[in-house]
């Protein structure tokens, strides 16, 4: 199996402050601004992150890209479709939250990397905006190069050790 790379989508590949800050205004409850933020209608509010895509297109020369994202899986249209059109890259597969799964990020994507082991990808980086999350996986896959993004900056949140 050729060597994989795993991002995570808002945040690292995807600019969503626009639908973020438009949800946060409208919604009056928690669950309100969930089902805004994840409202297909509010998906054209998404811009590129040039530095992600930038780190997507160079990582695909080199190997499998694969996302793992905690939006629902009823998306996996716009979903698919956003990614192709930022990035003109098709991923080889999109591991995506159980729609009504409302679990914390830091477990479902441990949980979708995971799932993307078994099936045989040998993930060998790990792109994420939310420092919970990578840290949740570096405890159980040590062997993982695990980035952090933030804005359109990144740094390298954890390297596995050299033998």
């Amino acid at each position: 199996m050729r060597e994989t790379f795993a991002f995570d989508i808002d945040g690292v590949i995807v600019d969503v402050s626009k639908r973020l800050k438009l949800a946060k205004e409208l919604a009056r409850s928690k669950q309100e601004f969930w089902k805004m933020f994840f409202s297909e209608d509010l998906y054209e509010l998404d811009r590129p992150r040039p530095t992600g895509i930038e780190i997507v297109k160079e990582r695909s020369k080199r190997g499998y890209i694969i996302l793992i994202t905690g939006r629902p899986q009823r998306l996996f249209r716009v979903t698919l479709k956003q990614v192709i059109d930022f990035t003109g890259i098709r991923p080889k597969y999109i591991y995506m939250r159980k729609t009504g799964d409302t679990r914390p990020s830091f477990v479902v994507k441990l949980e979708l990397i995971e799932h993307a082991l078994n099936d045989g990808f040998k993930i060998i980086e790990y792109h994420d905006d939310e420092e919970e999350v990578l840290r949740t996986i570096m405890n159980s896959y040590p062997n993982i190069t695990l980035y952090l993004h933030y804005n359109d900056s990144y740094k390298i949140l954890y390297k596995p050790p050299t033998i």
